[in-house]
């Protein structure tokens, strides 16, 4: 009996995995799937490296600076701001703060007005003021109540705000909490929007082979568990197997997606919701498709907004993935993804029609014919991609049904890879005080 098994091997799993073994805990780390990384996994097709669905990772995370080698991944930058298409062309939306040559065109630029560009730059002072802690004290509104409120006109909301962080969020209605979308735009500010070299699980894969041989083990589904008590030993948690294997640990820590963990509560139980799991929480969904074409469409290594709304068509972003990471592509060969926001059709038909409502789109941007020879890759459909959040704070409460249970995921705090890592090491804290105590 180990003093801790932690199931599921995303990055809150191998953060809180991590964090125990460095308070001297045994844990085994369970994972059902074939390998680590939970949402985050990278597929090779054709030589292309095609991440399951499309992320970033933002190196001013103070997670991500704390638990990863940045150095390690082999890091490529997105260049600071974004190309907006809105009538018929592109707009460039760059941070002169990063990159003094885009002040003048940016200024001169029409799509948007003077007192909006103004503005951006009192928010982006306004979101790097004091601590992070004080900054999740703030008055919560909406995002876009918030960005209302700071006085910025419909049309910069719709132009710029509205795909830039709704491709963040994964929700275009910008609902989700005020407060994480000042953190957001802070760490845009001070740090990059960037890919590993070898595709986004590249990030869990260093997690995972940081962690002594046989703690991760792949392949081991749990189908239920049970709280064991008993006057000749000291309470214990049960758990079984697909395999019908049996496991047994002092505590467990159900580092799942929150649907799954509360399924996995809901058997072992005999429960129908999961106390306090946010047994209603509301997942932003998203659809990703790939490309490979032979030229790329444009040769900077930049993000592509679509500021003219669901009228226009269904793509909210898309980018040229190799241009800003060359190893995403085989020599002589692009890889261009393009990213619908709140849609995850499931049926055949529907997914056709969604991959060929993009393909048009695309056309628009860079012309039917040459987008036609593009060879699609593959599509990732996501329904749970990132949890919403309509309240934010700095670490919540870790959370524990009772027993020796706990719940950790991004969902519990953030949803990001911040969030996951946070998470992961909040709850691996609480965890090992509860047995020394």
């Amino acid at each position: 009996m180990v003093d801790v098994i932690v199931a599921g091997a995303g990055l809150a799993g191998l953060s809180c995995a991590r964090h125990l073994l460095q308070r001297g805990v045994q844990v085994e780390l369970l994972e059902a799937a074939d390998a680590p990384g939970g949402r985050i996994r990278t597929d090779t097709e054709s030589g292309f490296l095609l991440d399951r669905g499309f992320q970033v990772l933002l190196t001013a995370y103070p997670e991500a600076q704390s638990q990863l080698n940045l150095g390690d991944l082999q890091l490529h930058s997105f260049q600071p701001g974004a190309l907006v298409h809105h009538g018929h062309r592109f707009h460039r939306f760059m941070d002169p703060f990063r990159d003094l040559k885009a002040a003048w065109p940016l200024l001169l630029d029409p799509v948007v007005g003077l007192g909006d560009k103004m503005r951006v730059a009192r928010l982006r002072q306004t979101a790097q003021q004091g601590n992070l802690p004080e900054m999740f004290e703030r008055e919560e509104l909406d995002t876009l109540d918030h960005l209302e409120e700071f006085g910025f006109s419909s049309s910069m909301v719709d132009r710029f705000f509205r795909p830039m962080f709704g491709g963040v969020f994964l929700e275009s209605e910008l609902d989700t909490s005020s407060r994480w979308f000042q953190f957001l735009f802070r760490m845009f500010a001070q740090g990059e929007a960037a890919l590993p070299a070898k595709g986004m699980q590249a990030i869990p894969r260093q997690l995972a082979q940081a962690l002594p041989a046989g703690v991760l083990q792949t392949g081991m589904e749990i189908e239920s568990y049970e709280v064991v008590q008993d006057a000749a030993s000291p309470q214990r948690v049960r758990v079984t197997l697909r395999s019908g294997e049996v496991k047994e640990a002092r505590m467990l820590v159900l580092a799942l997606q929150q649907t799954a963990a509360q399924r996995l509560i809901a058997v072992s139980t005999r429960r129908l919701a999961v106390q306090e799991s946010q047994p209603g929480l509301r997942w932003n969904r998203t659809s990703t498709f790939y490309y490979a074409a032979a030229k790329a469409p444009m040769d900077e290594p930049l993000l592509l907004l679509n500021g003219e709304g669901r009228r226009a068509g269904p793509m909210n972003h898309a980018c040229v993935v190799s241009n800003v990471a060359p190893g995403y592509a085989p020599a002589g060969a692009h890889l261009i993804a393009a990213n619908v926001v709140g849609e995850s059709p499931e049926g055949e038909a529907q997914c056709i029609r969604l991959e060929k409502e993009v393909r048009e789109h695309l056309g628009q941007w860079y012309g039917a014919p040459e987008v036609q020879r593009w060879e699609m890759l593959g599509a990732y459909f996501l329904p749970e991609a990132l949890p919403f959040l309509p309240h934010a704070e700095w670490e919540p409460k870790t959370r524990s049904i009772g027993h020796g249970i706990f719940l950790c995921g991004d969902y519990c705090d953030s949803p990001s890879i911040q969030g996951a890592l946070s998470s992961g090491r909040r709850t691996a804290e609480m965890v090992a005080a509860v047995l020394q105590n």
